[in-house]
């Protein structure tokens, strides 16, 4: 199951480094198991900003290998359970009838 690590647009970059530096030195055999998707509403991201802005935030992100959903909402959240594991997970609903878990 993957792990999706959700974040504001801020704190993007930061985590994935913590996940390049730290998760893979301490957990290695989870490292598998991460993404970061970012999902945004809007049709681009940093939306007020200039369009070369918005396209180079594009493609860094793409470069370091984050998900980038566009036009997409979180619905809402919900618990469920995995068989053999003892804590319920979650997962975000998207508008588009997706689920990130």
């Amino acid at each position: 199951i993957p792990f999706h690590f959700a974040t504001h647009l801020a704190f993007l970059l930061p985590s994935k480094d913590f996940i390049k530096h730290d998760v893979s030195r301490l957990y290695k055999d989870l490292l598998p198991y991460v993404k970061i998707t970012l999902v945004e509403a809007g049709p681009v991201l940093l939306g007020p900003f200039d369009a070369a802005l918005q396209k180079y935030a594009h493609g860094l992100f793409k470069k370091r290998d984050i998900d980038v959903r566009l036009g997409i909402a979180v619905t809402g959240v919900e618990e469920f359970q995995v068989e053999g594991f003892h804590f319920a997970n979650r997962r975000a609903m998207l508008s588009d009838g997706t689920s990130l878990e």
